[in-house]
């Protein structure tokens, strides 16, 4: 037993310090156990056999798991994947190299956690993981996904997925994500989930099941995810047991901040005391002419330009349609330094990479829309033309975790109009709630909520879809 440790443990230290070239070589290993609960079953060529810590994992090979079991895998790019009791995962193509990179999983039934490698980060158009019922594609890296022969749930903790249920333009034997015009997508939210039953043509999004949240919940090994400092706060995600913030804290905060200022005096140094210098009374001069004072002209200003807000959120139509250029470049919106906010069929965003949290002391914060950019688009004859909007408002209400807005848009000569509800993140992300018709991810940015922007995506009857991105500055 001793001896088959100290070999794993060999062969984990040549591992961890193999350079990337070697990670992205190709392999017929997918990856290695590093830990397992109960007896996991590997079906491999025909045969059946009990899976143990340090196993080597391949294409081909089917993992089953029972009550009470659980197995946990690293993969070869550094990736990591748990397979939850009683669920079935196979791992159809699992390569990197010059050849080219597959990465296709199948999860037949259960509940399997995903952290995506860097390969697979590198390719994510050569990713997916199959269900019965729907194809899974990456936009992010931590995702947990149940799923069973009747239905399909996906929750994400990091980063954002794809999803769309099986059909002609979607099958199980495609490569890489399905992105049509029955694809959804969600990103990081431990409140919300896609779900898709079988039948069903679009994944709907709903309130995230507590079996997702439960998962999303646990902590991953420190080597998969950066381990916070110990003297960090815990932040709370989202959901139906979200830890309030405490605004008695926060008001204490601000008494402590105004008492280390100068105004108050607490950090100003203490004058010593002078005496008065007595001086001899000095003459008194003789009185002098009157002089006539010229009348003051008063030279009007020209008023200051306002304060130009160099902006933290990148958005734009990343492609061109028919004569409508394209607005934003990939490698401008998601270059390093920003994170996805939203990766949609027309519209792409990000945001600087920001740790400010928004807690209910704002309270409700008004917007004026800045810029926006939309389309309509005939899905049959792929006839694209733009949009305007002639009215528009967004409130965004920090106390009461949620948003409201609305657009009146001008489309091929009339008037459509958009108005969503839903809520918001203490990250700034905010998103429609599952009872709109219309798509929309929006984020928040700058200590002070200084900047606003969502895309949306609203189908409209007629074989017609509604695209666009606006931006918002807060009202003063």
């Amino acid at each position: 037993m001793l001896k088959r440790i100290d070999q794993y443990i060999f062969v984990l230290a040549v591992f961890l310090l193999a350079p990337h070239s070697v990670l992205a070589q190709e392999s017929a290993n997918m990856g290695t156990v590093v830990a397992i609960i109960g007896q996991p079953i590997l079906h491999r060529d025909g045969q059946v056999s009990v899976i143990a810590k340090g196993d080597a994992l391949r294409e081909g090979d089917e993992l089953h798991t029972a009550e009470q079991t659980s197995l946990y895998l690293r993969t070869f790019d550094k990736g990591f994947i748990a397979v939850r009791p009683n669920s079935v995962l196979f791992i159809e193509k699992y390569h990197a190299g010059s050849q080219g990179s597959q990465f296709k999983l199948q999860l037949k039934s259960g509940l399997m956690r995903s952290v995506t490698g860097q390969e697979v980060q590198k390719d994510k158009d050569k990713y997916r993981l199959n269900t019965p019922v729907a194809a899974i594609g990456l936009r992010g890296t931590d995702f947990v996904v149940f799923t069973d022969d009747h239905a399909t749930q996906v929750a994400v903790q990091k980063g954002g997925v794809v999803i769309e249920p099986f059909s002609k333009v979607c099958s199980v034997e495609m490569g890489g994500p399905c992105q049509g015009a029955n694809s959804r997508e969600l990103f990081a939210s431990t409140a919300h989930m896609l779900e898709v039953i079988r039948g069903q043509a679009v994944p709907v999004q709903k309130d995230s099941s507590p079996v997702l949240q439960k998962e999303l919940r646990n902590e991953l090994p420190k080597d998969v995810s950066k381990e916070a400092p110990k003297d960090a706060p815990k932040v709370a995600g989202l959901g139906a047991e979200q830890t309030q913030i405490n605004t008695a804290d926060l008001s204490n905060a601000r008494v402590v901040a105004n008492s280390n200022s100068v105004i108050d005096g607490s950090l100003a140094t203490k004058p010593g005391v002078i005496k008065p210098v007595e001086t001899p009374p000095s003459p008194t001069p003789a009185p002098l002419p009157e002089v006539p004072v010229p009348p003051v002209v008063v030279v009007p200003t020209e008023p200051l330009p306002p304060a130009v807000i160099e902006p933290t959120i990148h958005w734009g139509r990343w492609q061109t349609l028919a004569s409508l250029p394209a607005t934003a470049n990939f490698s401008d919106v998601y270059k390093e330094g920003q994170e996805v906010v939203s990766a949609g069929i027309y519209y792409v965003m990000s945001r600087d990479k920001s740790d400010v949290r928004y807690g209910p002391e704002l309270g409700a914060v008004n917007f004026q829309m800045a810029k926006h950019d939309g389309i309509i688009v005939n899905t049959l004859s792929n006839a694209v033309s733009a949009t305007t909007a002639k009215e528009s408002s967004l409130q965004i209400n920090f106390a009461a975790q949620s948003f409201n807005t609305h657009l009146l848009l001008s489309a091929a000569g009339r008037d459509i109009p958009l108005n969503v509800k839903g809520a918001i993140e203490s990250n700034g992300l905010f998103l429609n709630g599952a009872v709109s018709e219309a798509q929309l991810r929006g984020i928040v940015s700058g200590k002070d909520a200084g900047e606003a922007a969502y895309v949306y995506y609203l189908p409209t009857g007629n074989n017609e879809v509604l695209s666009g991105g606006t931006y918002w500055l807060r009202k003063k």
